[in-house]
């Protein structure tokens, strides 16, 4: 998983016409409010650091359908693109699968996903299997691995407001990502040990400008008690 600013791929309420009253969309686990059509994520460099100091990290772009979940999921190292994601949802909005192709168009690879809903109707637990072997763009068969690559859990108060979920990664079995939030808000990402539940890394998140709809578009991130970066938001609306 890519870990460079993707923890923006996730938290506000924006529900449809078509949207079931308890599902939790995509909007509300970035944390976004408004009609929002597309946002798009690029880490603020800093010109004056040592050119020579080679540094990678991808930007985020997502569009939004207009039931609040992700349509399309664009990565950009620079400006260069460099794959894009389209989501294909159910009847009743909760994500089947993902497919991901490179900046050519051609197809890399493909995920199936199970959900499990609580008796409220709010998703908590996601499965996510990622397709196995080599296959081209008119592939039939897919194959998938049996096991999820990724295991993501949701918790919520007792009004079902989303504060946390869980990310469990297969390739790094000892540990979990677990994001924080605060009135709908991710404030704080952590990596923690399963095993003894100690955080090996941490950084912490604060809005620093909001747009007109009361959506941060420039955030501070804080890693530990010194890495300082921030991050530009662009947000586009459904008129």
């Amino acid at each position: 998983m890519m870990r460079n600013l993707i923890i923006f791929s996730l938290i506000l309420i924006f529900i449809g016409c078509s949207v079931q009253k308890n599902t939790t969309t995509d909007l509300e686990k970035i944390g976004l409010v408004g009609n929002v059509k597309r946002q798009k994520f690029e880490l603020e460099r800093n010109h004056e650091e040592n050119e020579s100091e080679e540094t990678y990290s991808l930007d985020n772009e997502y569009f939004f359908n207009q039931n609040g979940f992700i349509s399309e999921q664009r990565q950009y190292s620079s400006e260069d693109l460099v794959r894009v994601y389209t989501y294909i949802y159910d009847d009743k909005n909760l994500l089947t699968s993902k497919i991901c192709f490179n900046q050519a168009g051609e197809l890399m690879t493909k995920s199936k996903y199970e959900n499990e809903l609580n008796k409220k109707g709010k998703l908590i637990k996601q499965s996510e299997f990622i397709s196995i072997g080599n296959f081209s763009n008119d592939s039939i068969n897919i194959k998938y691995n049996p096991i999820p690559n990724y295991i993501t859990k949701y918790f919520y108060d007792s009004d079902w407001n989303l504060i946390k979920y869980e990310v469990y990664d297969k390739s790094l079995s000892a540990s979990k990502e677990v994001l924080e939030l605060i009135d709908k808000t991710i404030i704080k990402s952590s990596y923690i040990m399963i095993k003894d539940n100690e955080i090996f890394n941490e950084s912490s998140y604060s809005c620093l400008d909001y747009d007109l709809k009361k959506n941060c578009i420039r955030y501070k991130k804080k890693d530990g008690d010194s890495i300082e970066t921030y991050l530009n938001s662009t947000i586009e609306y459904f008129e």
